[in-house]
């Protein structure tokens, strides 16, 4: 039996055993998520996580700085870098392509739906500054309005997501699998896991669910383009903070302040609905184009 759990030649527990235990640490650590829920007094489950995102975050990227190095060494018997985090003149340039390409990306898809009438452009929000009568601070009422403080904020926010989230999935668990299966059934599981999770974002539908296992792929082809996480941690960073704080739309079924002032004129298969972009059929070919540039981009660097 030893053979099922323990790779004799590699000296280290086989691919899935490795995924296993890791994600047995890593969702045990984000349980602090709900174990501290009770401090901010008797609100829902979906209060808390609408309100307090910014603080889950937090917490998801907090466990996935601790379980992915740890299971990295102790499971993988490899060193943390080895994911493709090596810190380089090349990774500051790979981020902010990565970053700046989705920003293209979210005003393509804007255009594109403004022009067909999929969506109305209704000017801009003022940036405000954040006032109150009450002695208290209220972090939420914060958050509803565009200032410099709240833009930023949500900027911290987006690079948490990206960071955690590249570095759980197209890290740790895409570069396990790859050890397991080989490439192709990797990439095949991993794109379809990320749609699979996002099905349960607000408003998602199986459209968005199929574009945003597009978007796993799109992240996953950064990696393997370059054999660095930075491109498509940037990418991702830049595509959460486009779409949603600046263009306007939903962000993944999430609403929040932004920049520009839009209007949902539907359908929702076209203009992306209360999901966003992702939702919306137009984005397929917007994603092929990205996925040219980045090709580009890899041969030249």
């Amino acid at each position: 039996m030893g053979h099922f759990f323990y790779n004799s030649k590699e000296l280290r527990l086989r691919a899935g055993w490795r995924i296993f235990l890791f994600l047995f640490l890593f969702l045990g650590f984000s349980t602090l998520i709900f174990a501290i829920k009770p401090l901010f007094g008797p609100i829902t489950k979906r209060e808390f996580t609408e309100n307090y995102s910014l603080l889950m975050i937090f917490i998801l990227a907090l466990g996935a700085s601790i379980t992915v190095p740890i299971s990295r060494k102790f499971l993988d018997k490899k060193t943390f870098v080895s994911l493709g985090l090596i810190w380089n003149k090349k990774a500051l340039y790979d981020l902010l392509f990565g970053f700046f390409l989705s920003g293209f990306m979210a005003g393509l898809i804007f255009l594109v739906l403004s022009l067909f009438g999929f969506i109305s452009f209704d000017g801009f929000n003022e940036f405000k500054s954040y006032q109150t009568e009450t002695k208290g601070f209220d972090f939420v009422h914060f958050m509803s309005i565009l200032s410099l403080a709240s833009f930023a904020i949500l900027l911290v926010e987006h690079i948490f997501v990206g960071y955690w989230e590249e570095l759980v999935f197209r890290g740790y668990l895409f570069q396990n699998m790859v050890d397991g299966m080989g490439n192709k059934i990797a990439i095949f599981i991993s794109c379809l896991i990320y749609g699979l999770i996002h099905a349960m974002n607000p408003n998602a539908g199986l459209l968005s669910s199929l574009i945003i296992v597009l978007f796993g792929f799109m992240r996953i082809y950064g990696y393997l383009l370059t054999n660095m996480l930075w491109l498509s941690m940037g990418m991702h960073v830049g595509w959460n903070f486009f779409q949603g704080p600046v263009f306007g739309f939903h962000a993944s079924g999430h609403e929040m302040v932004t920049v520009v002032k839009q209007t949902d004129l539907g359908p929702a298969w076209l203009s992306g609905g209360d999901f966003g972009p992702e939702g919306s059929l137009l984005i397929v070919p917007v994603i092929f184009l990205a996925l040219w540039i980045m090709r580009l981009y890899s041969r030249k660097q």
